[in-house]
């Protein structure tokens, strides 16, 4: 089996496979690939007409995503062990969803599978976050109107190719303003800097707010499947309150309002993101299951 680097050219033989599926997680996008791929290896094979997706983090073991795609999964998953099988690595996968558990247990048997609670992607209904409306939403309301009230002048434009740049300059500005950042938060600007140097090519959506010409907030995202969109990133300036609620539901008006569900990623175990994301009321969470099997394990299954 042989591991292509993820490159922007991959985006149209990714996205093909990715067509065939009604995906609801958010990991396996291409614009999310593209995002993260400089904080780990993301290489992928094609195999039994499925996709076979691979990450390995620095000084890690790699992990696989369940094949991808409208061919024979049962047989790409043997493929996928016989490779593990060469390297003499326990073969683990990650962000399963349900419906592929039993794949998996038909290859592999009664192996354990657990739910990695802190990658359940937190899915909310377009129009509830447009609308605000309810006493479930009151607080944001009140955040909403109040930036309304005292920014009458503020502005949304669309993110285009042409100013691109101004985004990365104040992401930049932000980024450097912040004390001690996680070895997470870098990664993250750099694949900020890299996903808006090749926009246009990505079909990103994407928009920011400014006032007075200042930008004050961005966020950009892609459709997932033909109900849901996922939002990659959204940023703010912490000294205008309000601006948060002010592009979570500017990039929804102008960018996603014909959507039905929107998808805000995980939150990856962190109590302020946990609580940021549950305060906006998710109609549902998309599980994710991964597992480690043993090398004895997987070898006994799996012939070569």
């Amino acid at each position: 089996m042989e591991f292509l680097p993820l490159t922007l050219e991959s985006k149209t033989t990714i996205d093909g496979f990715l067509r065939d599926e009604n995906f609801l997680i958010s990991d396996i996008v291409f614009g999310n690939l593209f995002i993260w791929k400089d904080a780990r290896e993301i290489t992928y094979a094609l195999c039994h007409d499925t996709l076979i997706i691979k990450t390995t983090y620095p000084h890690k073991e790699p992990y696989f995503f369940y094949p991808i795609g409208k061919g024979d999964k049962i047989q790409a998953l043997k493929e996928i062990a016989l490779y593990a099988q060469s390297l003499q690595i326990p073969l683990c996968f990650e962000s399963v969803q349900q419906c592929n558990i039993a794949g998996l247990k038909s290859v592999f048997g009664e192996i354990e599978i657990t739910p990695a609670v802190e990658h359940f992607d937190y899915v909310y209904l377009v129009q509830e976050l447009i609308n605000l409306s309810g006493r479930k939403f009151h607080k944001k309301k009140n955040h909403l109107n109040q930036f309304l009230l005292n920014y009458p002048q503020w502005q949304y434009e669309k993110i285009t190719q042409q100013n691109a740049k101004d985004i990365i300059e104040v992401a930049t500005q932000w980024f450097e303003n912040t004390p001690n950042p996680t070895q997470g938060l870098i990664s993250e600007h750099i694949g900020i800097k890299n996903a808006l140097k090749v926009y246009d090519k990505l079909n990103l959506s994407g928009g920011f707010v400014h006032i007075d010409g200042k930008i004050i907030a961005f966020s950009f995202g892609e459709q997932i499947n033909n109900e849901m969109v996922v939002i990659h990133i959204e940023k703010a300036t912490n000294e205008i309150p309000g601006a948060y609620q002010i592009i979570n539901q500017q990039l929804l008006v102008n960018e996603f309002s014909h959507f039905v569900y929107v998808n805000r990623e995980e939150d990856l175990g962190i109590e302020g993101l946990k609580r940021a994301k549950k305060s906006y009321n998710p109609v549902f969470m998309v599980e994710k299951f991964r597992t480690k099997i043993p090398y004895e394990i997987y070898t006994s299954k799996v012939k070569s």
